[in-house]
């Protein structure tokens, strides 16, 4: 049987890993949420769809079909 020291230093080490492990995924979250640069392309994104949608006259509930029969999922 293991020792209660030798138990606690399983136990941190498995801690240690899992955090580095963990680390990328925790950054990746951070930058996309304050990513300033990611908000200003979603924001042109955006403003092409408007633009692109009011020179064709569809929107995003019609689509280019407004038949019902073949918009269907």
């Amino acid at each position: 049987m293991k020792t209660f020291k030798q138990f606690q230093e399983g136990i941190k080490t498995k801690l240690a890993i899992g955090g580095l492990m963990a680390l990328p995924f925790a950054m990746q979250k951070v930058k996309d949420k304050f990513d300033p640069i990611q908000k200003l392309r979603d924001k042109k994104q955006t403003e092409k769809q408007k633009d692109y949608e009011a020179k064709t006259g569809t929107t995003k509930q019609d689509g280019y079909f407004y038949d019902p029969t073949v918009n269907r999922k």
